[in-house]
């Protein structure tokens, strides 16, 4: 955009004058370079002298670049606010600058604000809209690839919180590939597409081709030496392996971001490594050592008064408790653990459903079957799907284990009932 310095120096070199002759009976001549290199920002009477003296009315010098520098303002706040979250408050200002803006911004960036402020309203048909025009505008535009990428990125995201993930999955493979065809170099937005993928791959049931996007990803943050970035991926590695019951490779994968926070002096997350290597331990038969070690987290996030992290710990302890028949301390933990947790939380369902293998194992079956119930609606309600079919399946079993083949056949037939409702609203029809 053009500055107050540059349009002044074009002024005076059109009036034929140089900068000693503006300056005459005004101000120096240095001062003259310095307001045209925008090192000096003169007073009203001085632009107002320097107008008189190139003969131009004082709103052809100032009048399009205050407006300018309002538009600028304005975008510059809405680009602020979006970068804090705050969606609501962007939204009018940059509707502002699209009707304002006189070409000295660029249009795409701008919409493309616009649409990605609408996506975090979660207005998705109306960002929908805004992100197919930019995508029609940047597949006309071949010389700048990355807008198709940009934009296709963005519609994965838009497709993921819709939970249609096929579609989702589409918009994200075809970006991977527009980059590898264009040569891109862009390794931030690479790394973006291939964890957002990642995601919805797991999301979806991926869950081994999951974890092979993710591994595409390492070599990258290597080479950047991001090591809080190489730390969080290989977490999310290790979550993925171990959804897919890969349990020595998340083990690994789980030491190596261990190995990173530590080397950051990362105690948070170094310590929410330690419950996914403990949970490791335990699914790998060391229960005993794997209860020992998760008694100990307990203490470290009672002392950073982190109530959450501590309820999602005792819960796993609850978990091993209950495989280890060592029923009055799942009890206790559950019990524990409840209070800690705020009360929609995927570990609620956990807890629930701990309590009902409590009940199972105690011979309560009207008990068991109120908190397999519970479990299976709170996590229906957290959106963990995989939970929710494995947690009404065990419902269906307990009822047929007392005979009660109506209930149990009832129970399936709301389990695959919400099943196909939730492929349809995901763009998945069988």
């Amino acid at each position: 955009m053009e500055t107050f310095g540059q349009r002044l120096r074009q002024l005076r070199m059109k009036k034929g004058l140089n900068q000693m002759q503006l300056a005459e009976g005004i101000v120096t001549p240095s001062m003259i370079s310095q307001i045209e290199s925008d090192k000096a920002k003169p007073s009203y009477h001085v632009i107002g002298k320097i107008a008189e003296k190139l003969e131009i009315p004082l709103d052809e010098l100032i009048g399009n670049l205050e407006m300018n520098l309002v538009v600028l303002s304005e975008y510059k706040l809405a680009k602020g606010m979006l970068s804090a979250g705050e969606f609501s408050g962007a939204l009018p200002f940059l509707q502002n600058v699209i009707q304002t803006n006189n070409g000295k911004l660029d249009p795409f960036e701008i919409r493309y604000d616009y649409a990605f402020c609408l996506l975090g309203l979660n207005q998705f048909r109306e960002a929908e809209e805004s992100f197919q025009q930019l995508l029609d505008h940047a597949q006309s535009n071949s010389r700048r690839p990355i807008m198709i990428v940009r934009v296709f990125h963005q519609l994965g995201h838009l497709e993921l919180k819709r939970r249609r993930f096929q579609i989702a999955e589409h918009y994200l493979t075809n970006a991977l590939t527009q980059m590898r065809s264009s040569h891109l170099k862009d390794v931030h937005l690479q790394c973006s597409l291939l964890l957002t993928l990642a995601e919805i791959q797991q999301k979806s049931g991926q869950l081994k081709q999951a974890v092979v996007t993710l591994q595409l990803a390492l070599p990258i943050f290597e080479e950047r030496e991001d090591i809080q970035g190489l730390g969080n991926l290989y977490m999310k590695l290790a979550q993925s392996s171990h959804v897919a019951d890969q349990y020595e490779q998340a083990t690994d994968y789980a030491q190596h971001a261990q190995w990173c926070f530590e080397a950051l002096n990362n105690n948070s997350e170094k310590l929410t490594l330690e419950v996914r290597l403990a949970v490791l331990q335990g699914e790998m038969g060391n229960r005993d050592k794997a209860i020992h070690a998760l008694e100990s987290i307990v203490e470290d996030y009672r002392r950073l008064r982190r109530d959450e992290e501590t309820g999602n710990t005792i819960t796993e302890l609850a978990k091993l408790y209950l495989a280890g028949d060592k029923l009055d301390q799942a009890e206790e933990a559950c019990q524990t653990a409840r209070k800690l947790l705020p009360t929609v939380h995927s570990y609620q369902a956990w807890v629930a459903r701990i309590q009902a293998g409590i009940a199972q194992a105690r011979n309560q079956h009207t008990v068991a079957i109120k908190y397999m119930k519970q479990a299976a609606d709170c996590f229906k309600l957290t959106d963990c799907q995989t939970e929710y079919e494995e947690t009404m399946q065990e419902l269906s079993h307990l009822y047929e284990s007392h005979d009660d083949c109506q209930s149990a056949l009832r129970v399936m037939h709301e389990m695959w009932s919400f099943n196909r409702q939730a492929r349809e609203q995901r763009g998945i029809v069988l």
